[in-house]
């Protein structure tokens, strides 16, 4: 009997070393093919199958830290769910697709290893619990004469297997807390990521359409009734471009461009692209904004004044060219591998006419917007403008704000 008490205790020690101590073991395996599944899923660059992966790791190591069955159905659940997305993802090639269920597979059989062996750990624990009982049993019915004896015998034995087993349990609480510190460096890495995912998403998109898309919306496109749409075109920059070092080209289009930015927050409007030395920004979407084509043209004004003091403090003769016009488009998300939120509709064509058929300096405006401002603004009024692919138009020069012209 006391054989079996020994080995008994011998197999639940080597069950904690075959779960892992000092990165070997089926949790080093685990951690292993989590990290190749990870970097696999990272080069397919789709933010569904790297949110869902988050998920499933942070199921893992709820059940780690706890050892709670329903997390481990939570994990179970995401890794379905995971695998659903890859075999549906049409950013993977088959080659892609494979290699990364194969990981995936891998990953849930060091899973399937880790659940066996908490499983087989807890028999043997109370297996040896009994053992040790049935041990204990026996050696009290010796005969009298050596009950003492026995008593000995038993006490040192179950004193050196304590102190074996206190041994073996402080290294599986000393490996269990490398573990535990792991996990707790691995989810804050976790949140970073996704943090810094989501701010990658916010840069190229709407606050309200990036929360659409992380929701797993399919095809993302609106209609809106009335928006503005503002071009404008930096004059004079080719002739600049030609003159200095593309590193110099670079930066002076992104001083203007940040500067462009900031205003379009500080008038609550989206900016949606910039071609060349070209910036286009929009009104009233994608939330309603009624009063977006006077917060267009204080915004219109205000990238003046911006080009007139970069021009002063550079030294270099640029101006701006641009066209505002107000209307109905459509607008949406297009692309795989790059999101692009743009708009369509003849409102926009109109507005990049608008823009190329200006002047330099000065905010050229069609009859819409006109109409929406006229009581707010000062215009000069331009006649009847050939315009390409529409004809004769109306359009109208924006001068000021009335109050503050008439102050002056």
């Amino acid at each position: 009997m006391i054989e079996n008490y020994s080995h008994s205790f011998n197999e639940t020690v080597g069950k904690v070393s075959q779960l892992g101590i000092d990165d070997v073991g089926e949790l080093a395996k685990l951690k292993d093919n989590a990290q190749m599944l990870k970097e696999r899923l990272e080069l397919a660059n789709e933010p569904n199958l790297m949110l869902t992966y988050l998920e499933m790791q942070s199921s893992e190591k709820e059940y780690l830290s706890t050892r709670e069955e329903d997390k481990m159905q939570s994990m179970s659940e995401a890794s379905q769910r995971l695998r659903n997305l890859i075999l549906i993802s049409s950013k993977l090639d088959a080659t892609q697709r494979s290699e990364i269920l194969a990981y995936l597979d891998k990953y849930k059989s060091a899973v399937v290893e880790i659940v066996k062996f908490d499983q087989e750990i807890e028999y043997q624990l109370d297996d040896f619990d009994e053992k040790s009982h049935q041990v204990s049993q026996q050696l009290i019915a010796l005969i009298e004469s050596e009950v003492q004896q026995a008593d000995r015998t038993i006490d040192l034995i179950i004193r050196a297997a304590k102190i074996v087993l206190v041994v073996a349990l402080i290294i599986s609480v000393l490996a269990a807390g490398t573990v535990a510190k792991q996990f707790v460096s691995a989810l804050k890495i976790l949140a970073i990521e996704k943090k810094n995912s989501e701010r990658l998403l916010l840069n190229i998109l709407p606050k309200s359409i990036a929360e659409r898309l992380k929701q797993e919306e399919g095809k993302i496109a609106d209609s809106f009734t009335s928006v503005t749409v503002l071009f404008a075109d930096i004059v004079g920059f080719t002739e600049l471009a030609a003159q200095i070092s593309p590193e110099e080209l670079v930066g002076i289009l992104n001083v203007i461009f940040s500067e462009f930015d900031q205003l379009t927050e500080k008038h609550n409007l989206e900016k949606i692209k910039t071609i060349g030395d070209a910036y286009m920004v929009v009104g009233g979407l994608p939330e309603e904004k009624p009063d977006h084509a006077a917060a267009m043209a204080a915004m219109a004004i205000d990238m003046q004044e911006a080009i007139s003091r970069f021009s002063q403090e550079t030294g270099n003769a640029l101006s701006i060219r641009i066209g505002i016009n107000t209307g109905p488009v459509v607008a949406g998300i297009i692309g795989r591998k790059k999101f692009v939120y743009d708009l369509w509709g003849d409102t926009v064509n109109i507005a990049s006419r608008m823009e190329s058929h200006g002047i330099p300096g000065g905010i050229q405006v069609s009859e819409t917007t006109y109409q929406q401002l006229k009581h707010q603004y000062l215009f000069q009024d331009r006649g009847s403008v050939q315009v390409k692919g529409k004809g004769q138009m109306n359009c109208y020069l924006l001068k000021g704000k009335q109050n503050l012209l008439a102050a002056d």
